[in-house]
């Protein structure tokens, strides 16, 4: 354990994001009743501080060919990219059929899926759950009563 006790958030599990339908604003599920989700890391575990130093580095190379001149940065473009890179796993459901989406969970695939249009509604659930340190922060047994874990799962968006 660190010096500094429990106050670090454990970056190095993923946090399952159970997936709410824009329309019902309710968990979406399969016709079996399976809930949807993504799996993500914390934005500030290892592979996300690996993801902003490796940005970070091509953009000093970008800069220094411009001679120090602004380089131009898409956010939504930057944040998409990282979100793909903290996925780790999901099971996607239809929302109008119901039925499983059979994509295998890859950051090609999480990143084709959050950059998509008309999937703002999609990409901003796990990308809010992993700028969240409480996701990935252990309650005290004392203020709260653990919930069932199966995988991932420690929780709800």
């Amino acid at each position: 354990m660190s010096k500094f006790g429990n106050l670090a958030a454990n970056t190095s599990e993923a946090f399952r994001v159970k997936i709410i339908d824009a329309l019902t604003d309710e968990v979406l599920r399969d016709k079996d009743g399976k809930e949807s989700y993504i799996d993500v890391l914390a934005a500030d575990s290892v592979e996300g501080r690996t993801f902003d130093r490796d940005r970070q580095a091509v953009y000093r190379k970008k800069a220094a060919r411009t001679r120090g001149g602004l380089v131009d940065i898409d956010q939504f473009e930057e944040n998409a990219a990282k979100c793909a890179a903290l996925t780790k796993g999901w099971y996607l459901v239809d929302p109008v059929s119901k039925e499983p989406l059979n994509v295998p969970c890859t950051h090609a695939n999480a990143l084709e899926l959050y950059k998509e249009p008309g999937m703002q509604w999609l990409f901003i659930q796990p990308w809010v759950a992993a700028n969240d340190a409480a996701n990935f922060i252990k309650s005290s047994s004392k203020t709260s009563t653990p919930l069932p874990s199966t995988n991932f799962e420690q929780g709800a968006v």
